[in-house]
C-alpha cells in the first residue's frame, strides 16, 4: 500500500552536518534513549551513521521521523559474502504515528538499496509484527546469559589452559578487535561487517557506558572498562558493577560488552580468565550463540540462565543472487514461490544444488514450496527451521519431504549468529 505525504510534511534525504545532532536526537529519544551529551558520542553515530545516508520527514516543528541504511556485507553460508544495506534509525514522534510515515521512509530504503544492487536489507526490528509486514523474517538468534560463576564453574578439560591473556588499551584494543573480529567473522555466517569507525569506540575510554547501552552492547551502568586479548586470536571487554552480599562478601557483576575469538582454544581460554576474576559473582554476556560451547564447558548448565533472543532479520530484494552465493549443506532441487508485496521478491524460483553449489532461475514450473519473503528471510541463513516455520503455517508444501530437504540443504555446520546490532 502506498502512502503520500501529509500536507506540511517534506521528506529529506541527507542531514545537514549542523542537524545532524537533532536528527540524531530524533531517533534515539524516540527509542527512550536520549542522546549522551558527550560531543564525542555525537561524533561516534556521526561517523558510523553518516549524515549522507540519513533520511527523515520533517514538518514546522523540525524532524519528527527519522530513518537510515548503511553499506555492508552479510557473510553467509560458506564465507562469501552479499551486499546488504542495513537498515538502522527508524523512528517517528508519538504523536505522527499511524500516518504512514515510516512506510514512505522504508519504501525509499527498499528503493535505494534496488538502485544500489544491494541482495537484501538487513535490520534488527524494535517491534516484531512492524517489520514482518515489510518482509522482513528473524533469521539470526542468539542467547542472553547471566552466569552463577561458583554454582556454574568451568570443567577442568575446556580448552585454553595455560593461556593468559594481555592487557590492552587505546588503539591497540581497537586494532586488536578489528582484527579478531575479521577472523571470527570469515567462518560465522550472519555476520554483518560493520563500518571502520565502528571501532573507534574502542581507542577512547568514555566517561559512562551510555554508548555501550545505547548500541545494546552492555546493561547500563558498570565502572571502568577493562580490555584483553589474546595474540590476534581472542579479545574482550568489560565493566564490573562493585556489589556485595548481606554478609559482605564481594558479589560483583561482570558486563561483557565485546567477546570475539578466532577458534576454540582462544574462546577457551578467554572464559578461563573472565571466570578467574577475583570478587565476581555473575557474569552477564548481552549474546552468545545458539550452539555457542559455554553450556558444555560449565560444571552446572542450570547456573546459566538463558534467555533466546531474535536478532538479525533479513528481507531479500534479489533471491537468485542471494541463494546462489551461499553454501549449501547437501544437494537437492526445489522450485519455490516467493510472495512480496513489494515486487522485488516476488515469482517463482528453481534452485538446483550440486556439490554444494547452488544454482537459481526464474521458472514457471509448479511450486514444491510457497511462502511470503518475510518467510525466505528467516529461512535463508539456515537458523530457523523451515519445519518449524511450516508447523506454525508460514510456509506451505506439496509434500513436507521437501520442507525436510530445505532444511537438510540449508542448515550450515555452525549456527548463524551476530556480534553487533547496529
Amino acid at each position: 500500500m502506498s502512502h503520500t505525504l501529509p500536507d506540511g510534511f517534506s521528506l529529506v534525504e541527507g542531514i545537514p552536518e549542523d542537524r545532524y545532532p537533532e536528527w540524531l536526537g530524533c531517533w534515539l529519544t524516540t527509542l527512550a534513549t536520549p542522546t549522551d551529551p558527550d560531543p564525542a558520542i555525537v561524533d561516534f553515530h556521526r561517523q558510523v551513521y553518516p549524515p549522507e545516508r540519513a533520511i527523515a520527514i520533517q514538518d514546522k516543528h523540525g524532524y519528527g521521523a527519522t530513518n537510515t541504511s548503511l553499506d555492508c556485507d552479510l557473510v553467509l553460508p560458506g564465507g562469501a559474502t552479499v551486499p546488504a544495506a542495513l537498515c538502522t534509525g527508524g523512528s517517528c514522534h508519538p504523536t505522527l504515528t499511524r500516518r504512514g510515515l515510516m512506510t514512505i521512509m522504508l519504501d525509499r530504503v527498499y528503493r535505494r538499496a534496488a538502485e544500489e544492487e544491494k541482495a537484501l536489507c538487513a535490520d534488527s526490528p524494535s517491534e516484531w509484527p512492524i517489520y514482518q509486514r515489510f518482509g522482513h523474517g528473524p533469521a539470526v538468534w542468539y542467547e542472553y546469559a547471566e552466569i552463577d560463576v561458583r554454582r556454574a564453574g568451568l570443567r577442568d578439560d575446556v580448552p585454553g589452559a595455560g593461556i593468559r591473556p594481555r592487557r590492552v588499551t587505546g588503539k591497540e584494543a581497537q586494532e586488536t578487535a578489528q582484527g579478531v573480529y575479521a577472523l571470527h567473522a570469515a567462518a560465522t555466517p550472519g555476520e554483518v561487517i560493520p563500518p571502520a569507525a565502528f571501532w573507534d569506540r574502542l581507542s577512547t575510554e568514555p566517561s559512562s557506558p551510555a554508548l555501550e547501552t545505547t548500541l545494546s552492547l552492555s546493561g547500563p551502568g558498570g565502572g571502568p572498562r577493562h580490555c584483553a586479548a589474546i595474540e590476534n586470536r581472542g579479545f574482550v571487554s568489560y565493566r564490573i558493577t562493585p556489589g556485595w552480599t548481606a554478609e559482605q562478601a564481594p558479589n560483583g557483576v561482570l558486563k561483557v560488552i565485546d567477546f570475539l575469538a578466532a577458534d576454540s582454544e582462544t574462546a577457551g581460554a578467554l572464559w578461563r580468565y573472565l571466570f578467574s576474576i577475583d570478587m565476581i559473582g555473575e557474569i552477564h554476556v548481552r549474546r552468545l550463540p545458539m550452539d555457542d560451547p559455554l553450556r558444555w564447558w560449565v560444571t552446572d548448565a542450570r547456573w546459566m540462565r538463558n534467555l533466546r533472543r531474535d536478532g538479525l532479520w533479513l528481507r531479500l530484494l534479489d533471491v537468485p543472487r542471494t541463494l546462489e552465493a551461499r553454501a549449501w549443506s547437501a544437494d537437492g532441487v526445489l522450485t519455490i514461490r516467493v510472495h512480496d508485496a513489494r515486487g522485488y521478491a516476488a515469482g517463482t524460483y528453481r534452485l538446483e544444488v550440486d556439490s554444494g553449489v547452488g544454482v537459481c532461475r526464474r521458472t514457471t514450473a509448479e511450486h514444491d514450496l510457497e511462502m511470503d519473503v518475510s518467510t525466505l528471510g528467516a529461512i535463508v541463513l539456515g537458523g530457523t527451521s523451515a519445519s518449524g516455520v511450516h508447523r506454525g503455517g508460514r510456509l506451505h508444501a506439496r509434500d513436507p519431504r521437501h520442507v525436510r530437504l530445505w532444511d537438510v540443504m540449508a542448515t550450515p555446520e555452525r549456527a548463524p549468529f551476530v556480534s553487533y546490532l547496529l
